[in-house]
């Protein structure tokens, strides 16, 4: 880093800040310290012109150097990150072909295959058909569920879910000298909004290839099954059936699944299961091109999605979660057509399953090693330690960091107030420009409705760049405002104390993420170490000090911004941006000089491709419309329409325009979904019908009820609401609730039953004191009178586990004393 000196003429500034416009080179002498002629000091003590030449020159060594460390980083990743070459119908019988996969996937995502549909039944011959002909012994086991998972309810309600007819398919391949079995899992029922093609047409195709790929080498050693779980989409309850069942699945079967989130991109494991270092190095050498991170793993410990590894683990099993994410927009809607199957993903995430499953099924895994791991991709290579040592790599970054300011500080570089100045506009750095991303988001996709519906719009990278672009202007802004209170060297000093505090939250919070700040914080440590000594005044230290700030961060955090924009959208483009923050604040010690222009011209950019991005046109082939329900309350004889937001021009038509969202609780307890609401013709739908008894009391004022629904036109679903008193246990048509159910406070208690039969569900109540008000509603497809005319192919994506989507209900009350 090249820095002009100080010459007395700033107009009294702090000497730690002064030239604040030059960068920081922190091995500048102290103040009133003469600099001297010495070896390997280029430019000390010349004079003249050709002295000046030569210091000019060499003030560009090091960016040079950064620019070109980066360039050669960013090309590494991408050339790894590449989608392997679809394989053909023609290839090798022992390899995985995304051809062959695709024509199962165009048999089974013909229609909406909900569970109990005619097209889930459909789906599960065409299952069974192809993997008793490969020779495997398949067997469909039926039986029931229920389950406690409010994280799915499509109203935000504290909800479980029932299913009294379900069937799971399991094909079994016997190993020659069983260790330990493994299992190959996804599910074969999608959403009643779309086909499933993606979701999970893919898996289910992925699975059937990797069966038949399988069956063309040696035996194995280990008994592997394949598993396809039914009602994953209505509460996870195929595979809460499975781990009920006895003998199935054996407890201590290694649990591979195999899930999608959208609609193209690499298969990422971003989800393990307990002691699963073993099986993360399993699956690096195994599938070499697998993408696995524990920053996936460890952020989404926090997030409230479910899939039927939840299940699985919670059972105790070892596994992996395999899932694809990118093309977020066609998920759970119509648009997952076979169409939208990239043929490249499914061959990414068919060579993970077979790879992993040859490996696994001839390994001896009699004893496999304990203990979780951190592990990372960087560039080509896959890096692994033990996840304990995430914290002392934190601590002894830190360490380092302090090392360093307390050596600066003796020398009088540095001071302890420049530094918290410095770290004052780092921080500000990345406050500002994620907040105005956070803000301007939904500004920029407002003209995209499935924004409203996903949080993100297919066409994301115009808007992604100029979302980058603004965090660049943002930076370099505040870099400039700045300066004279905080100087260049005081902002770099400060930028990097951010990162340091980053690694410790971090390694404390997220052990598992923590590698993305720590690495790229201790190379930035390393190169300022450099910069301080005498090598840093030599062209060879400069390069080495760009190549040990440059490459950890480019490898680790570069690949962060587009797998942050695909994991959780464009409304959420602020985490991305925070990233870029990050580097950006380090950019006063890359550019000898902080161009004036520089955030002028990003913000022209920014400008632009927000704009460009704005004025995109909707997707013709992707219509979405708002959901639309007919709710005939029974008791008061009223109808209503509800309708979640945003509004359209059709859902228009039967709701006040002026309609604003609010709360359905007087309808519907313990309703939180905001949802546009008015009152609709009478079209008077029979209520289910209700009956209670009371079948012994307790000590405390509880009692334990019996409540039989049924409903009277055929609605094969029933939703049942309890509100007034807690629910302390409960069972349906014998079988048992097996989670906690006395929820805090008022919230009134939910459950979703599925393949209700006509003579209707017993559910067996453990009531506490005080009245209570039980209140069933029965959901059948489609709307009544002129709503039943909808738009054909526009239904709207079923992202919760009983989709609103176009649907009548009938609501009947009983009340206990």
């Amino acid at each position: 880093m090249a820095l002009r000196r100080y010459d007395g003429e700033a107009g009294g500034s702090r000497p730690e800040d002064r030239n604040a416009s030059a960068p920081a080179r922190l091995s500048d002498p102290r103040p009133g310290e003469e600099s001297h002629d010495s070896p390997g000091r280029p430019g000390a003590g010349r004079t003249g012109t050709e002295g000046t030449r030569r210091t000019a020159g060499g003030r560009w060594v090091f960016p040079a150097a950064v620019a070109v460390f980066a360039a050669l980083c960013v090309s590494l990743v991408a050339w790894n990150s590449r989608m392997p070459a679809a394989r053909g119908p023609d290839a090798p019988a022992g390899t995985f072909s995304a051809a062959r996969a695709a024509a199962h996937v165009r048999e089974i995502a013909t229609a909406p295959r909900p569970s109990g549909s005619a097209a889930h039944t459909r789906a599960r011959d065409h299952i069974v058909r192809t993997l008793t002909a490969l020779g495997l012994d398949t067997r469909v086991h039926t039986g029931a569920a229920a389950s406690h998972r409010p994280d799915l309810s499509p109203v935000g309600a504290d909800s479980r879910y029932a299913d009294l007819r379900l069937h799971n398919v399991v094909a079994r391949v016997p190993g020659t000298a069983s260790t330990r079995p493994v299992a190959l899992v996804t599910h074969y029922d999608s959403t009643e909004a779309g086909p499933g093609a993606n979701d999970a047409g893919v898996p289910v195709s992925v699975l059937l290839e990797t069966a038949r790929a399988l069956r063309e080498g040696p035996p194995p050693r280990n008994d592997v099954l394949f598993v396809f779980t039914d009602a994953e989409e209505s509460g996870l309850l195929g595979a809460q059936a499975l781990v009920a069942e006895p003998g199935t699945l054996p407890p201590d079967t290694v649990i591979l699944n195999f899930e999608a989130r959208g609609s193209r991109g690499p298969s990422l494991m971003f989800e393990t299961g307990p002691d699963a270092g073993w099986l993360v190095r399993a699956l690096t050498e195994s599938a070499p091109d697998a993408r696995a991170d524990s920053l996936l793993d460890a952020a989404y410990r926090y997030m409230p999605n479910l899939t039927d590894f939840t299940v699985f683990q919670e059972a105790g099993h070892q596994g992996l979660n395999l899932a694809y994410l990118d093309g977020y927009t066609h998920y759970h809607g119509t648009g997952d057509t076979p169409e939208r199957v990239d043929p490249a993903t499914v061959q990414h995430q068919g060579e993970q399953a077979l790879g992993l499953a040859r490996a696994l099924a001839s390994a001896d895994l009699t004893h496999t090693p304990a203990g979780d791991s951190a592990y990372f991709r960087a560039g080509g290579w896959f890096v692994s330690y033990p996840l304990g040592a995430a914290l002392p790599a934190a601590l002894v970054t830190a360490g380092l960091g302090l090392a360093l300011l307390l050596r600066l500080r003796a020398r009088g570089v540095l001071t302890v107030g420049a530094v918290l100045r410095g770290f004052a506009v780092a921080l500000g750095q990345l406050l500002l420009a994620a907040g105005a991303a956070f803000g301007l988001a939904p500004l920029v996709a407002s003209g995209h409705p499935e924004f409203a519906h996903y949080y993100d719009i297919d066409g994301q990278v115009p808007a992604l760049t100029g979302f980058l672009s603004l965090a660049l202007a943002v930076g370099c802004a505040l870099a400039l405002v700045a300066r004279r209170w905080a100087g260049a060297r005081a902002q770099v000093a400060g930028a990097v104390l951010l990162w340091i505090v980053l690694s410790v939250v971090s390694a404390v919070l997220l052990p598992g993420g923590s590698h993305v700040f720590v690495w790229p914080t201790l190379g930035l440590l390393c190169a300022a170490a450099v910069l301080t000594s005498r090598s840093g005044d030599t062209a060879g230290g400069r390069v080495l000090a760009a190549a040990l700030g440059t490459v950890p961060a480019a490898l680790l955090v570069f690949p962060l911004v587009p797998l942050l924009t695909n994991a959780l959208g464009l409304g959420l483009v602020a985490a991305p941006v925070a990233v870029a923050a990050l580097l950006t604040a380090l950019l006063p010690g890359v550019l000898p000089v902080l161009p004036r222009l520089l955030p002028v011209t990003a913000a022209v950019v920014a400008t632009a491709m927000l704009a460009g991005a704005a004025l995109l046109p909707r997707e013709p082939e992707n219509p979405v419309r708002a959901d639309l329900l007919y709710l005939w309350d029974a008791d008061r004889r009223a109808g209503h329409w509800i309708s979640g937001v945003p509004a359209d021009e059709w859902s228009d038509d039967f709701l006040p325009a002026d309609a604003e969202p609010g709360s359905v609780e007087d309808l519907w307890p313990g309703w939180r979904v905001p949802v546009r609401r008015g009152p609709a013709e009478a079209f008077p739908l029979p209520g289910p019908r209700v009956t209670t008894q009371v079948v012994a009391r307790t000590a405390d004022g509880g009692r334990r009820v019996r409540v039989t629904a049924a409903s009277r036109r055929g609605a094969d679903q029933l939703v049942l609401l309890v509100s007034g008193t807690a629910v302390r246990g409960w069972s349906l048509s014998g079988v048992p609730g097996r989670h906690a159910d006395d929820p805090a406070g008022d919230a009134p208690w939910e459950l979703w039953i599925r393949h209700v039969p006509a003579r209707g569900a017993e559910l067996e109540l453990e009531l506490g004191a005080g009245p209570a008000t039980i209140r069933v509603v029965d959901r059948t497809q489609g709307l009544p009178g002129p709503a039943a005319d909808a738009p054909d192919g526009t239904r709207p994506p079923a992202l919760g586990v009983a989709s609103l989507g176009e649907a009548s209900l009938a609501a009947t009350t009983r009340t206990l004393e």
